[in-house]
């Protein structure tokens, strides 16, 4: 049995980006679920190059969403997610990837390479965090990889660079 969302968060999108003005590029960021089995990407990669939207991120992250089935592996939604994203970056889209674990981080690493411009650290605790107009990103740094790294969850500590989302 599927659970399908309460909200249809891709066709919220899809909405937003038919009414949107198309003056100007903007260095944006579309928050995409990438598992959704619905979806017509092509539509998608369309509007948000109509949109000059410059980049996509899985958001909320397949491992968040996905629950271990019968005969499904628990990593099969990682997977599709990863082969989107690698779609969308194929297209010229930058890449800003959400993470729960650090397994995907490497995973997310090793696979989208160059196209990745940034790693979204968020754990399932941070899914607690009430949602706000204005949401901080806070800077982890680069720790072990050249790739930068942000959180919702550690916005705590006032001595770390803050970027508006």
């Amino acid at each position: 049995m599927a659970t399908l969302p309460v909200v249809d968060w891709n066709d919220c999108l899809l909405r937003d980006l038919r009414s949107l003005d198309k003056q100007a590029s903007i260095r944006a960021y579309a928050a995409m679920v990438m598992i959704d089995p619905f979806a017509c990407w092509e539509d998608f990669a369309d509007l948000l190059k109509e949109a000059r939207i410059s980049g996509v991120t899985n958001f909320p992250p397949a491992s968040i969403i996905e629950q271990a089935t019968d005969g499904m592996p628990i990593n099969s939604g990682l997977e599709l997610e990863l082969r989107r994203m690698e779609w969308f970056a194929s297209l010229g889209f930058k890449i800003l990837f959400v993470a729960a674990k650090d397994s995907e981080i490497t995973m997310a690493e090793t696979r989208l390479g160059a196209h990745l411009e940034g790693i979204v650290y968020l754990p399932e605790e941070a899914l607690a965090r009430r949602i706000c107009d204005e949401m901080g990103l806070i800077s982890l740094g680069q720790q072990a990889s050249s790739m930068p790294r942000f959180s919702f969850l550690h916005a705590t500590t006032s001595q770390q660079t803050r970027r508006k989302k």
